[in-house]
């Protein structure tokens, strides 16, 4: 966290009534909201979930050194030598904390949402923008986690990139209107969360919220734009009538500012190997990346660099950096020679065709053994979906 953060201003920025001892001369040095991982001298926020309560466990955290804690309500009886922040939302309070700190924070800050390959695009873009940059670890990408990333930013970081995921309307939007991003990219629009949203028109306007707050910010920096997907595009048409021009990728559009001339699959490996045809030249990439769609999550994270004002230099030298994601294509060489690829985070229809159709660029000598399990959040779409696949 930023230094010269205070238990005062804590108290400020979530409206919070104090008790214990309000005289704390201190500075906040982290939040947290895990028990598990509960580190001695933090701030401990206790959120409610479906099926938890972070309130059972503050007597623990008390005896594990607790700075301060933030609750709904108060532990009787309590120790008055540690403050205790009480509120009506512990959410809400850490939507605040992460509110106050985005509006401090002087950086560049730039969003990824999309039905698929937001995680790797997020990952891969934090390599390109350089050492003081911060991405939303793991998948911190609802309104709990995007907070927890902006408690994260220290004195140094220059660049913030948020991953932003939803599963209803107005997920989205709400993360834009606490955390302000002001450029981003939709990766693309599919069928993920399709039993939420009642169909894929409803995934296009969730997923347009990123594009409509884009449109309408000041500092602009501007949009990745996948030109390959027609939603995405139909999404910036509507939401940007008048706005600074796109950085576009495609591996179709040869005109794109950023355009995949070529993308393979080593048949041994498994590693991905791509060229990027831009406006500082001809960039060549080998990635331990497994599935050819992963082309186009480095694409848009080259656009977003791009946004945020990286050399072309810069961005040729980090892309051999890069690396994937946890259980998003990752690599194993095994002994025997078994190569194992591990896309086991989550899967949607379009994400599960895109690595099936890679495996078939493997080696056709060798043998191949695919676990799948089922695709969820499908609702009625299901059968459908799965006998598409």
């Amino acid at each position: 966290m930023f230094s010269q953060v205070t238990i005062q201003d804590l108290v400020q920025w979530t409206g919070a009534k104090l008790s214990g001892l309000s005289s704390h001369m201190g500075f906040v040095g982290s939040i947290s909201s895990d028990s598990r991982t509960f580190k001695p001298g933090e701030v401990f926020i206790a959120i409610r979930g479906e099926k938890f309560d972070g309130h059972q466990y503050i007597d623990e955290i008390v005896g594990k050194g607790a700075l301060a804690v933030i609750g709904e309500k108060k532990p009787q009886p309590w120790n008055d030598s540690i403050p205790f922040l009480e509120v009506p939302s512990s959410l809400g309070a850490y939507v605040s904390i992460g509110r106050a700190l985005r509006k401090k924070f002087r950086g560049k800050v730039l969003a990824v949402t999309g039905s698929a390959g937001k995680s790797s695009t997020k990952d891969m873009l934090g390599v390109l923008l350089g050492p003081d940059t911060l991405v939303s670890p793991k998948s911190f990408n609802n309104l709990l986690g995007v907070s927890k990333t902006l408690c994260l930013i220290q004195d140094n970081t220059r660049n913030l990139v948020l991953e932003m995921g939803m599963n209803g309307f107005g997920e989205i939007r709400e993360m834009c209107e606490n955390f302000q991003p002001e450029g981003g990219a939709i990766t693309n629009i599919g069928d993920a969360h399709i039993g939420k949203l009642g169909g894929k028109e409803g995934i296009y306007r969730a997923k347009k919220e990123l594009f409509d707050w884009l449109a309408q910010v000041e500092p602009q920096r501007g949009i990745a734009l996948n030109l390959d997907d027609p939603l995405v595009v139909r999404a910036a048409r509507e939401a940007f009538s008048k706005t600074v021009p796109p950085v576009s990728y495609s591996s179709k559009n040869s005109q794109a500012d950023i355009f995949i001339s070529d993308k393979a699959i080593d048949p041994e490996s498994g590693a991905l190997t791509l060229k990027l045809k831009t406006a500082g030249g001809e960039l060549k990439a080998n990635i331990p990346h497994f599935g050819v769609h992963h082309a186009h999550n480095l694409a848009a994270a080259v656009a977003l660099a791009r946004l945020a004002e990286v050399s072309w230099g810069d961005i040729e030298k980090r892309l051999s950096q890069v690396v994937p994601s946890e259980s998003r294509g990752q690599i194993s060489h095994l002994d025997g020679g078994i190569v194992l690829i591990d896309e086991s985070y989550n899967s949607n229809p379009s994400a599960l065709v895109s690595s099936l159709e890679s495996v078939v660029l493997m080696n056709p000598d060798r043998r191949k053994l695919l676990v799948v399990g089922e695709m969820r959040e499908l609702d009625r779409f299901s059968e459908a979906l799965h006998r598409e696949v």
